[in-house]
């Protein structure tokens, strides 16, 4: 991937991404990055309509050029290993997703789709939307057990990764984890 030259227009939530795709843990890339794992959080859950550090930005990026050279599972390392989040006993490969353009950004494209957190843990499924595209609200239920017990949650589309998968399957990647989003109020239609 090319080096971006100017950290103020680093994607974090791209950044995000590319950091799961290799596998890395938000401590061990922190760490490697120079930055605090708070300063990597902020700076990963930061909207598209919102200011970031600009310095943790370029460390950020600057760590994430280097490692796809490093690693064997990245593929500016030439290794076939695709880069990879595990789910459960699953392994995803992101980077062979294709991200859903704002256009389908829609209730029929994205209602019961899969959310994961950082860790590749399953944190929820898409239950509805309010609106459409990037600044849609989703509503999230999380917990419950087979649809039951579920506490719905809204976050805004912007927090979320959506793509769809070789299969054809809708999922997003999010940098909310499951308990973050469980402790946040409930969602109640009107």
């Amino acid at each position: 991937m090319q080096p971006y030259q100017d950290p103020a227009r680093r994607q974090p939530k791209g950044d995000h991404n590319r950091r799961l795709a290799m596998g890395l843990e938000p401590e061990q890339f922190a760490a490697e990055a120079g930055v605090t794992p708070e300063a990597l959080r902020q700076y990963e859950l930061t909207s598209p309509d919102q200011d970031f550090d600009v310095d943790v930005a370029r460390r950020v990026g600057d760590a994430l050029d280097r490692l796809e050279q490093v690693l064997p599972n990245s593929e500016a390392g030439g290794n076939n290993t695709a880069a990879a989040v595990t789910h459960g006993a699953a392994t995803m490969d992101h980077s062979r997703h294709v991200r859903l353009s704002s256009a389908e950004l829609t209730p029929s494209v994205l209602e019961g789709a899969t959310i994961y957190g950082l860790d590749g843990e399953k944190v929820g499924h898409v239950s509805h939307l309010h609106g459409t595209g990037p600044n849609a609200s989703v509503i999230i239920d999380v917990g419950g057990f087979l649809g039951l017990g579920a506490k719905p949650v809204a976050v805004p589309a912007s927090d979320l990764d959506f793509m769809r998968d070789e299969k054809g399957e809708v999922h997003a990647l999010t940098a909310w984890t499951k308990d973050m989003l469980e402790q946040m109020p409930e969602h109640h239609h009107h």
